[in-house]
């Protein structure tokens, strides 16, 4: 009787980690399928002057999206529509100048296989910004989806 309980426990246990191992292995990383949760990116700066000591960071929660072009003070923000496909991110802040004169911070990005591809532009700036899942994100990515 004990061997017939533990042969099914083996057994049972077995189907379970092959159905795990499988499952993981068919689920899809690409930025297009899952793009919510925390990216980070160094900023390729095309034009002007553009702030690059930090990574940017970017984070795409259910319905928004932040954007922090050196992951400090200044947060661009921006809707997300899960549904739209292709996928197209729009962050933005509104600033005025010391001359009273509006200007707009944009961030603007799409999935590209395992990686978000964005620019972001102000008036004095213009990057180009490949973004990638930091492996230390691990939990908070999976919580995300």
């Amino acid at each position: 009787m004990f061997k017939k309980k533990l042969g099914y426990f083996l057994t049972n246990t077995m189907f379970l980690g092959l159905t795990c191992l499988v499952l993981s292995a068919c689920s899809s990383k690409l930025a297009e399928d899952h793009p919510q949760g925390v990216w980070l990116g160094k900023m390729e700066v095309e034009q002007g002057t553009c702030p690059t000591d930090r990574m940017a960071a970017l984070r795409i929660d259910k319905k928004m999206v932040l954007f922090s072009p050196d992951n400090g003070a200044l947060i661009l923000r921006g809707d997300f529509d899960k549904k739209q496909k292709p996928r197209h991110l729009v962050a933005q802040l509104h600033r005025v100048d010391m001359d009273h004169k509006p200007y707009d911070l944009i961030f603007e990005g799409k999935a590209q296989n395992e990686n978000i591809i964005g620019t972001y532009g102000t008036p004095d700036c213009r990057a180009h910004i490949t973004f990638y899942r930091p492996n230390h994100y691990g939990l908070s990515d999976a919580i995300a989806h």
